[in-house]
């Protein structure tokens, strides 16, 4: 049984190794290129080779607040973030995220310089920024690895040790069968290409889960029987571990698909069977809710930290200098 079950796993692999390669070839057109010269904008992609969840969203808004500082150059000209348009629940996290900056950046300059826009063709949204009277100094693609036509970008790799796909590992590697979308014999690398550690240069971690009413989740629990982790998230396994190095226990788990938008009735369905629980969320899972769910007392939101290593921000500040 297990063998049968390989073979369909590598044909599945196969026909999306055929699908993907002929969407490279057909479907992306890799004669309709960016501009040689971009001007004064910088182009950057944040990609991964795995399907989902390496991080991608939480360090492309870190990316965008360290650029839209005074020092980084003219931040009038502000940042762009793109996203994919299905992505709905991580381009909300974004824009909540940077209206939380401040005072609409009357002050600090930054969150009326950071602007989040969903797409479903980043090539055209990227030539539309560039028409604009003041194109924005940086355009930050939150994915956007595979498309071929995003020429002249500089390219920042997120890479997790635990699924980093070998050189010459062949279509095992490639999902449905492996954690991969796309190989590194994909993607030539040259000066323009920085590839960064999840483990050695970028870590994510928990800083705080609390409620809309501003209450902590203690280790005890507190005043709930139980805490339950429910997530709708690219890489679930994770934030579970995440969960418990912080100290927080959780039992009868329920880890739904990326982007699942079904997520708010499963959710309600567990506040009304449980409700001496906590339930645990991630802020891109909150971003599917309505005001009401949200402002559920058991509703814990787990509100995240990007650390980056001084080591990465050298190399990233001397790859977009010779861009």
């Amino acid at each position: 049984m297990k063998s049968v079950r390989r073979n369909l796993l590598k044909i599945a692999a196969a026909c999306y190794r055929a699908a993907y390669l002929l969407h490279h070839k057909v479907a992306l057109r890799p004669d309709l290129t960016l501009p040689k010269k971009l001007g004064s904008t910088k182009l950057i992609v944040v990609g991964s080779y795995r399907t989902g969840g390496a991080g991608k969203t939480p360090f492309c808004l870190w990316l965008a607040k360290r650029l839209s500082q005074p020092q980084n150059g003219p931040h009038t000209k502000g940042v762009a973030i793109l996203c994919h348009s299905y992505a709905y629940d991580e381009i909300q996290m974004l824009r909540e995220e940077i209206e939380s900056l401040g005072d609409g950046g009357k002050q600090t300059g930054t969150s009326n310089f950071i602007e989040v826009i969903g797409t479903g063709n980043r090539h055209r949204t990227v030539l539309q920024l560039l028409q604009r009277k003041t194109p924005p100094a940086y355009i930050i693609c939150d994915d956007g690895f595979e498309d071929s036509r995003l020429t002249g970008a500089v390219n920042i790799i997120l890479r997790w040790k635990e699924d980093l796909p070998s050189e010459g590992g062949g279509i095992g590697q490639l999902w449905p069968a492996g954690p991969c979308r796309s190989l590194p014999e994909d993607h030539p690398q040259g000066e323009s290409t920085l590839n960064l550690s999840c483990e050695d240069h970028i870590e994510f971690h928990i800083d705080r889960i609390a409620n809309a009413q501003g209450e902590s989740l203690p280790q005890s629990l507190g005043r709930f029987h139980r805490a339950r982790a429910v997530c709708g998230i690219g890489s679930p396994k994770r934030f579970l571990k995440d969960l418990d190095s912080f100290g927080i226990p959780t039992v009868d788990n329920r880890l739904l698909k990326d982007h699942d938008r079904s997520f708010p009735k499963k959710l309600a369905a567990l506040l009304e069977q449980f409700p001496g629980d906590a339930i645990i969320i991630t802020q891109k899972d909150a971003c599917r809710l309505d005001e009401k769910m949200r402002n559920h007392p058991n509703v814990f939101t787990v509100y995240q930290k990007v650390s980056v290593s001084l080591s990465a921000i050298h190399h990233i500040d001397l790859l977009l200098a010779g861009s």
